[in-house]
């Protein structure tokens, strides 16, 4: 699973020139269809060392790290079947590394100087890792989903009733029956909630997920602290004992796409809600510039696309044309994509990077203070 942790480690990888090859393919489902891989990886390549400001014509995909990327396909692309795989090659730096990704992303390949890191980030907001709750009133199953990983956690069977097929006189043993099953159900939902609050505690708060049948997750959500309440994602019906792990995480996976849609739109929303105080900018010289005065506190940027630019080796100032900072376009350098050296540098200025399908203006910013 990939992780902030990873992607900060990979971004303090430096090539001298923009020799570092950054390829994100998808590997083919079927098995039968590998072998037409390292020809579709050639075309990738192609695509790097297209002409334009952002790739000088000079530059092509060295043969050694071609070699390192073939290598890799060729000894682990069936463990990766059906899944987008990170390849990053750099043969100066002895960088040979794949990182399979979570969900399927759109395919690029790009030489720069570090590596194209915009996907991942991706990935990480898209296919977060999260839990999973299934319960009924005497069983509960805790999953956690983790990239590709998914591991499982069995609890006791809460205590029941030895038999409630009998009602006593006039109904009354029948009633005192029934408030004993639903006082030993909320005492089972009670200590599977407190299961998942330590966990929750113990490794990061994560999205929840809850399912079972109808009846059942209303009660379980109401017992849960405030906490996990704020986590809850979402929910799904099915019988619990007829699921499989593999059926399970379906289902949950859908909730979570559901999810992310939803907050990817209320995010959107709230930035157009934002009121016209100079703390809000949109397109893509706006946002260079703001990103210049290291004012952005939250970058929306679009899932696809490139945008070939220019950065200042001195200043770091960022333009499309390479002219857009004092030192002038002696100092700077082409890059391959301004949208992912707008979204490192908000990084690194302690900001957010969120990535929308459709962002306001095509890429958007909130600022930490209006500009001059």
């Amino acid at each position: 699973m990939i992780s902030r942790a990873e992607v900060d480690k990979l971004l303090d990888v430096r090539a001298a020139g923009p020799s570092l090859l950054s390829l994100y393919v998808q590997v083919p489902l079927d098995p039968a269809e590998l072998r037409g891989l390292p020809a579709h990886v050639g075309e990738l390549f192609a695509l790097a060392a297209g002409d334009g400001p952002g790739v000088p014509a000079p530059v092509r995909v060295r043969a050694a790290d071609a070699r390192a990327v073939r290598g890799l396909l060729a000894s682990r692309a069936r463990d990766w079947l059906g899944h987008t795989v990170a390849i990053f090659a750099c043969a100066e730096l002895g960088l040979a590394e794949a990182i399979p990704l979570p969900c399927q992303l759109q395919e690029r390949a790009v030489l720069a100087t570090r590596p194209h890191v915009r996907p991942l980030l991706l990935a990480i907001q898209r296919c977060p890792a999260y839990r999973i709750a299934v319960v009924n009133r005497r069983h509960a199953w805790l999953f956690s989903i983790a990239g590709t990983e998914i591991s499982t956690t069995v609890l006791p069977p809460a205590e029941g009733m030895r038999s409630h097929g009998f009602s006593g006189w006039y109904g009354l043993e029948a009633h005192r029956v029934n408030e004993r099953i639903i006082q030993l159900a909320r005492h089972h939902y009670h200590d599977t909630a407190t299961m998942l609050d330590q966990a929750a505690r113990a490794s990061g708060a994560e999205p929840l997920v809850i399912g079972g049948h109808q009846d059942t997750i209303p009660q379980f959500l109401g017992v849960l602290p405030a906490g996990l309440r704020d986590l809850f994602a979402g929910c799904f019906i099915a019988d619990p004992h007829t699921l499989t792990p593999a059926k399970v995480r379906d289902l949950a996976d859908r909730v979570i796409r559901d999810w992310r849609d939803l907050q990817d739109q209320r995010l959107a929303a709230e930035f157009l809600r934002q009121p016209p105080d100079g703390r809000t900018v949109t397109g893509l010289s706006a946002c260079l510039a703001a990103a210049g005065q290291h004012a952005i506190q939250l970058l929306l940027v679009p899932a696809g696309g490139l945008v070939p630019g220019y950065a200042c080796q001195r200043c770091g100032a960022l333009s499309s044309s390479g002219d857009g900072c004092p030192h002038g376009a002696t100092g700077s350098v082409a890059v391959p994509d301004l949208i992912e050296e707008l979204a490192v540098a908000t990084l690194s200025d302690s900001g957010q990077v969120e990535t929308l399908l459709d962002p306001p203006g095509g890429i958007a910013a909130r600022l930490r203070h209006a500009l001059p």
